[in-house]
């Protein structure tokens, strides 16, 4: 076996590790909190590991393959690792583990701890599985049980407004994934099953009616879990629902899965060149625009922060969709570069608001004044957070928002811009006055503020997600990091790598 071949196999390794580690949380609870914590752990930081392994191997023209199970002569399960799987398994890893870090210092020491770090560990390993998927069935294979298994996550407090926004949840997941299903259904009819390619899988001699309809079912679908308007009901209920731990990956990499998924069908099923025949480019720019503007102006006026962010992330991840609608090079790179720089952004701003609840009893913007002074680390780092969602330079999303908006210029559209612009002009508008009451509001004088800043894993993870973030705009060109990774699966795309 030579070093391509037992390479392969690392993809594999690390889908099955933290299902493991799922399988183990269990027996691990029983022999108490330190034991499951420092397990779990080595095993999260073994999955980092492994996907990080996979990151040079990603830079190169011929992707690692493995064929998975053969169900039927024509049907297989396929892993494959590019750029653009490798790029998001690395992220969604990186934030899983301090998620986790968070999750064992933030929950309280009661109820079904082992049902939480079980199926978050899950979880993880299904996203590793959508992110190597090598074709449309083992996207839908690992898309739908993630989307399945995230549900006693979400209703894990089991309150009253924990279980309605599970019901919410699971309606829209369960209708997201059937849109889902009839696409990858239309597909296989017209294509039968073969591995994703730069270039698309169909073409424009095939019924222009079936075409439509399964671009269509696959917007639809993933435009669920990427929380685009008007299928984004389920997320600012299902955010202040949530444990922040889990919000933060919520918010983080889960809606971002649905943009994973958006990307793999129209650059890698359809093609550049059969999407711009459709004519469905103008479509989703509508669509991407109204979400960005529309939801930035609903965090405007929401004053329960978790909301708050929630609206953000609808607006932000649609930035995403308005670069692929335009289906020009250049903007593509920055929403692959996007979606990873706002994950850690999103993450830490997610992780703080479950510092301020949980220490402060903070949950409503409105209730920020003085605390900067009470809680001096978590503000710290908030105040980072949103100045990078802003766009301040050098931080990740400067960066992010630099590359979308030379793309769109470069792609013709100066119109998108004034999008782009209108929508970080409303991010501050959400983002500032929170900054200003925790740092520069006066504390009530009959306040029960905090009894002191967070310490241990919560401490840990908030800073370690504002870093990376900071790293990402100091760095961005390093090679291993997302912009090499995002110019290399965009060189595919386009038929320049």
């Amino acid at each position: 076996m030579n070093t391509h071949d037992a390479m392969s196999f690392l993809p594999l390794l690390a889908i099955l590790l933290p299902a493991v580690g799922g399988a183990l949380a269990v027996p691990l609870e029983r022999r108490g909190a330190r034991w499951r914590n420092r397990a779990l752990g080595a095993i999260s930081i073994a999955t980092c590991l492994l996907t990080v392994a996979l990151l040079p191997g990603a830079l190169d023209a011929v992707p690692l393959e493995l064929p998975l199970l053969q169900l039927t002569p024509q049907v297989w399960l396929h892993l494959r690792v590019d750029a653009l799987g490798a790029l998001f398994a690395a992220t969604l890893s990186l934030l899983f583990l301090l998620a986790l870090v968070y999750a064992a210092a933030y929950l309280p020491p009661r109820g079904r701890l082992a049902r939480y770090y079980g199926f978050l560990m899950l979880c993880q390993g299904l996203m590793l599985g959508v992110a190597y998927a090598g074709n449309l069935l083992t996207l839908l294979v690992f898309y739908e049980l993630f989307s399945l298994l995230t549900y006693p996550l979400v209703i894990h407090d089991e309150t009253p407004k924990a279980m309605r926004a599970g019901l919410k949840y699971i309606v829209y997941i369960l209708v997201g994934g059937s849109a889902v299903l009839l696409g990858v259904i239309v597909s296989f009819y017209l294509a039968g099953d073969r591995p994703f390619a730069p270039g698309g899988l169909l073409d424009a001699d095939m019924d222009p009616t079936l075409l439509r309809l399964a671009f269509w079912s696959f917007i639809g679908g993933f435009g669920v879990k990427a929380a685009l308007m008007p299928l984004h009901g389920w997320v600012p209920d299902v955010h202040p629902a949530a444990p922040a731990s889990f919000s933060a990956l919520l918010s983080g990499v889960m809606v971002a899965a649905g943009c994973f998924g958006i990307l793999r069908v129209v650059f890698e099923v359809f093609g550049v060149e059969l999407t711009r025949s459709l004519g469905v480019g103008p479509w989703l720019a509508v669509i991407a625009s109204v979400s960005v503007l529309l939801a930035a102006v609903q965090a405007v006026g929401e004053d329960d922060l978790k909301r708050r962010l929630a609206w953000s992330t609808i607006s932000q991840m649609a930035y995403v969709l308005l670069a692929v609608s335009l289906l020009a090079p250049a903007v593509t790179v920055g929403a692959l570069v996007h979606i990873s720089h706002h994950a850690f952004l999103k993450g830490a701003l997610f992780f703080c608001a479950g510092a301020f609840a949980r220490r402060a009893g903070i949950r409503r913007v409105s209730e920020l004044d003085g605390i900067g002074r009470r809680m001096p680390v978590t503000t710290a780092v908030f105040v980072i957070a949103a100045l990078g969602l802003v766009g301040v330079p050098p931080l990740s999303g400067f960066v992010s928002k630099w590359l979308l908006g030379i793309g769109m210029l470069e792609a013709g559209a100066p119109w998108a811009l004034v999008v782009l612009l209108g929508g970080a002009l409303l991010a501050a508008m959400y983002l500032l006055p929170p900054v200003w009451r925790a740092c520069f509001g006066a504390l009530p004088e009959r306040s029960v503020a905090a009894r002191a800043d967070v310490r241990g894993g919560m401490r840990f993870a908030l800073i370690m997600a504002a870093a990376v973030s900071v790293l990402l705009g100091l760095a961005a060109a390093l090679p291993g990091l997302p912009l090499s990774l995002a110019r290399r699966a965009v060189g595919a795309f386009f038929g320049a790598g």
